[in-house]
């Protein structure tokens, strides 16, 4: 998994119209506390499509849900989506970061995240399928 948090040149329209031809996912920086969030999210989204048991069909998607800890992709969505080009982070399973950073016109930032999740993130993103 790639993800960069940055800033880009191109208008939300733009940025919008290029992730429907590509796998990438644009999110909310504000959003995330944690970057242990991220990469439980990751583990656990590698782990469905290894299983078989993935809800999504792309793994952007299937990350989005993980991270959101539900399993309706339109609601995730509008829960975790960015504001503004000014400052998003993109996810992508099937891209270099120099890619991304082309395509989508980003000027990386760095992201000023906490290293460790709180015992109820980590449990909210893990138990969010246990039914």
């Amino acid at each position: 998994m790639v993800f960069i948090h940055g800033s880009s040149k191109l208008s939300r329209e733009e940025l919008l119209s290029i992730l429907k031809e590509h796998d990438a996912l644009l999110l909310n920086p504000q959003k995330i506390n944690s970057e242990e969030e991220l990469f439980l999210a990751e583990r656990l989204t590698k782990d469905a499509f290894r299983e078989k048991r993935n809800i999504a069909k792309r793994k952007e998607n299937e990350f989005l849900l993980w991270l959101a800890a539900g399993t309706n992709i339109s609601s995730a969505l509008k829960a975790y989506s960015f504001d503004s080009p000014k400052n998003l982070i993109l996810v992508s399973f099937a891209n270099t970061k120099q890619e991304l950073k082309n395509l989508f016109k980003i000027e990386e930032k760095p992201l000023k995240l906490k290293k460790e999740a709180t015992p109820l993130e980590v449990e909210r993103i893990s138990l969010s399928r246990v039914f």
